[in-house]
């Protein structure tokens, strides 16, 4: 039953990731082309470029979510374990960054539209430092609206921006975090943070000032059993043209979007990781370990 309500809130938000594809000021040039790559939380694949409708991609993205009904629930004190990349990323956050300075939210149109206000801030979680995602606005329909975040990759590489246009691979290791009820058709509610369904985006600088918008990774996970989740993200913007950062101090981001869902859940991110085209970590010596 629960699978079904996976693939039924997926078609609900096939609406919203037509509006979910980047600022007004940074995403009209190339929403049109999406570059996808499928995984489940244990596995990452190749990445191929698609042409697929945003309908089908939405379809596909909910039945490889990592659905755990029948498994015994999880303690969060075996979070840090199912990290992909911790032990050697390039970026790590700490509590006493700015994350202001370096991460900030997005929107098209002042929050008017589906996009949602949101916290930043560094927690703990299982003695990890995370960035945290606090999700703050609903719609008419009580779903909470879609967070979408962007880092500043010029400022994580400051002073080092030659490695910028080295980056091949970039690598998050998410967790998603339960904090209100997810209520089925059946009325049973359960403490899970159920679907994580979004868009994993680079945004490098133009010529002529502006943004590019490049949608490489849209995920579809879930969790049904556990208050937590952890999933390993991946997208490649060696392999798109125009998609790969620039040798330059003006501003571009890797963005991270997650789709309305029904019910409160915080999401983290654990760190990041940036390989060149051999699959050797380019480290960030600002924000390294």
């Amino acid at each position: 039953m629960k699978k079904f309500l996976a693939c039924a809130l997926a078609l609900t938000l096939t609406s919203a990731m037509f509006a979910s594809c980047g600022s007004s000021d940074d995403s009209s040039s190339s929403k049109a082309e999406t570059t996808t790559t499928t995984t489940t939380a244990a596995t990452t694949t190749e990445a191929t470029t698609t042409t697929a409708a945003p309908e089908s991609t939405a379809d596909s993205t909910a039945a490889s979510g990592t659905e755990s009904e029948g498994e015994g629930a999880k303690d969060i004190s075996e979070m840090p374990a199912t990290l992909k990349n911790y032990e050697d990323a390039s970026v790590y956050f700490k509590k006493d960054m700015d994350i202001s300075s370096l991460v900030e939210p997005f929107s098209e149109n002042d929050f008017e539209d589906d996009e949602s206000h949101v916290n930043l801030s560094v927690e703990e979680l299982a003695g990890i430092p995370m960035l945290k995602v606090e999700v703050l606005d609903q719609d008419e329909y009580g779903d909470y609206k879609i967070p979408k975040i962007r880092i500043h990759m010029e400022k994580l590489f400051e002073g080092h921006e030659a490695d910028l246009e080295k980056i091949f691979t970039v690598k998050a290791d998410v967790v998603t975090k339960a904090v209100g009820e997810f209520t089925g058709d059946d009325g049973v509610s359960s403490l899970v943070p159920g679907n994580f369904m979004g868009a994993f985006v680079t945004q490098p600088a133009k010529d002529d000032g502006t943004n590019s918008w490049n949608q490489l990774y849209e995920f579809g996970e879930a969790e049904w059993t556990s208050e937590w989740g952890s999933y390993e993200l991946t997208m490649r913007p060696g392999i798109k043209d125009g998609a790969t950062f620039a040798n330059t101090t003006d501003p571009q981001f890797v963005s991270i979007l997650r789709w309305s869902i029904p019910n409160q859940a915080d999401f983290y991110i654990a760190d990041l990781r940036f390989e060149d085209e051999d699959g050797n970590v380019i480290a960030c010596a600002n924000f390294g370990k």
